[in-house]
């Protein structure tokens, strides 16, 4: 469910920084281009990760209950967003084992990349992170300093405490990390790779074609394809342009500024500047 999490978010980061943006540069530099729609992903993300009503702190509200039960959780989690898009009941599975499950035993999001089915079985043991009181202890009073210091309570978190049921959650502490990753990722230039699964029988050299190009399209990357083909993918600053010839430019080119010298040399190809 984190990994998929961490896609969504990723997903979001690629369509804004590639398809959003990207238009957004057309549009200012006043470039002729048909418009590519994309899908915004922001309300699965908001499903998952929204203070309150999330996935994620709906698990931790369950969680900090004197008798948590997987089961109560999901059936408040059907109840809480029985109308949205991208939350399903399990008998709406495509898949049959799936549609055996009763209504309290999972969910399925519509994720970009298609529909998934998660059974909550052990949810609620799954987020507690927090060690038991006797662990902590003993890892506590460790001769080791790496030992003692690995299993040490890390920053805003509080000491374990005998007899105290204590709630770590896990889906907390990977929202955390997650946003500070995406907050160092919009810091940065950005350059993607993207992987692309041949075939379902893990075999070399075999290509199914209609699940790649289904990959394609989940990944954004047709739109892509379809924006750049109408747009200008390569760029190269006037400055650039202008190095590459001034050591061979007489003196009155030379003088000219390098927007200036762009223009000139669109001009003396026969070539329409806009």
């Amino acid at each position: 469910f984190c990994i998929n999490y961490c896609n969504e978010k990723l997903q979001q980061f690629f369509n804004i920084r590639v398809l959003k943006d990207e238009q957004e540069l057309y549009v200012r530099e006043s470039i002729k281009f048909k418009q590519v729609e994309f899908v915004d992903n922001q309300d699965c993300i908001d499903l998952i990760e929204a203070p309150k009503t999330g996935i994620l702190s709906m698990l931790d509200e369950e969680s900090k209950l004197p008798k948590a039960q997987d089961t109560s959780f999901t059936e408040k989690l059907h109840k809480s967003h029985k109308d949205h898009f991208r939350l399903q009941l399990p008998r709406k599975s495509k898949m049959s084992y799936y549609k055996s499950l009763r209504d309290n035993e999972g969910f399925i999001v519509r994720h970009f990349a298609g529909a998934v089915c998660y059974q909550t079985a052990e949810f609620i043991d799954k987020n507690n992170d927090a060690l038991t009181a006797d662990l902590a202890s003993l890892m506590k009073g460790a001769k080791d300093p790496f030992t003692k210091g690995m299993m040490s309570p890390k920053g805003g978190e509080d000491e374990v405490q005998k007899g105290k049921i204590t709630l770590v959650s896990l889906g907390n502490k990977f929202k955390k990390a997650l946003n500070s990753l995406m907050e160092k990722l919009n810091s940065t230039r950005s350059n993607f790779i993207r992987c692309i699964k041949p075939n379902q029988k893990m075999q070399p050299k075999l290509f199914t074609g209609g699940e790649i190009l289904s990959q394609l399209q989940c990944a954004g990357m047709v739109s892509v394809l379809d924006l750049m083909q109408g747009g200008f993918p390569s760029r190269t600053a006037f400055k650039d342009l202008y190095d590459m010839y001034k050591s061979s430019l007489p003196p009155v080119l030379a003088s000219l500024d390098p927007r200036t010298f762009a223009k000139a040399l669109f001009k003396a190809l026969g070539l329409n500047e806009d």
